[in-house]
């Protein structure tokens, strides 16, 4: 399989040991005017490369080196402009295939099966995003907590037909264990291990003992929304994780950023470095050492997005 071993990034492949300290859930840019009227004609691409340089710079001067941007099709991805900002900091920086969840998919979603939307996603492994030969490095998609509905359990068996054949993991918008639950049994039936599945927003799920069920399948297991005041949230699940012995499979975020298309100048934003500057310190005080956290910060990141054959 190309590229298998490597981590894909706008910039082309990159080692994993290369991928560095990074941050595994951001956002640059984000449309939520929905599938009809989202595209690059709403914003303008050099007023969004000059208001989100500083604050990618910001978490570049504190080691940040990776970054997953994870706006999919349909809400603004837009990968030239992640190219033109990794070039200019420096970062490896990751965009997905893969579509969201209503309604913020376009109506031709709704009439294809898995394997024709699989096909799409493929399309742009094999032959780059929009015309820009940019590919993606994972996919991404989204789901409400609860039993998925038909158009859902389209997508992700589309996504877990398109990990099969690129080798990307998938992450999903999920937060819930009842759709989690579900997504696995898809996997397991399309033949693509739970280690290739991120659990997204898994600190949502308010009973953190179904996060360990998860975790024993093998799924990565990402809090991210760390931000202020939220510290205890994160904690609580973190750290019966760790009590539990899984911490191979965390993933640790914020959710932040982001340009916001149609609240010029680009909406409130948040910035990229509370968890450097106040929340691993925190874990600091729990007892977590320096080589636990490079654990969770540098070497779980590279191999969550790494390729596989």
């Amino acid at each position: 399989m190309e590229h298998a071993g490597k981590i894909m990034t706008v910039t082309g492949p990159v080692e994993p040991k290369d991928f560095g300290f990074t941050l595994p859930h951001e956002h640059i840019l984000v449309d939520f005017i929905g599938a009809a009227e989202v595209g690059p004609h709403r914003y303008n691409a050099d007023h969004v490369v000059e208001t989100m340089q500083p604050y990618l710079e910001a978490a570049r001067a504190l080691g940040v080196t990776g970054f997953v941007e994870c706006t999919p099709m349909y809400l603004a991805r837009d990968a030239a402009i992640l190219r033109t900002l990794a070039e200019r900091t420096g970062m490896h920086i990751l965009t997905n295939t893969g579509q969201y969840k209503p309604p913020y998919l376009p109506e031709t979603t709704f009439s294809l099966s898995a394997h024709e939307l699989a096909a799409q996603w493929i399309e742009e492994w094999n032959e780059g995003i929009d015309g820009t030969g940019i590919r993606p490095g994972f996919i991404k998609t989204a789901v409400e907590p609860g039993v998925l509905p038909d158009i859902l359990r389209t997508t992700i068996t589309a996504a877990a037909l398109t990990s099969r054949e690129t080798g990307l993991t998938i992450g999903t918008h999920c937060g819930n264990w009842l759709a989690a639950r579900e997504i696995l049994t898809i996997l397991e039936t399309q033949q693509v291990s739970a280690s290739r599945w991120i659990f997204i927003h898994a600190q949502n799920e308010s009973d953190s003992a179904l996060l360990l069920d998860a975790a024993s399948r093998g799924a990565w297991i990402e809090l991210d929304g760390i931000g202020e005041g939220t510290d205890e949230a994160h904690l609580v699940p973190l750290l019966r994780l760790l009590d539990a012995g899984f911490e191979a499979q965390i993933l640790l975020s914020q959710d932040a950023g982001w340009y916001r298309v149609g609240e010029e100048p680009g909406g409130e934003k948040k910035s990229y470095t509370y968890i450097i500057d106040r929340f691993l310190p925190l874990l600091g005080r729990y007892g977590l050492n320096q080589q636990l956290i490079d654990t969770l910060m540098i070497d779980n990141p590279a191999r969550a997005f790494t390729i596989q054959p």
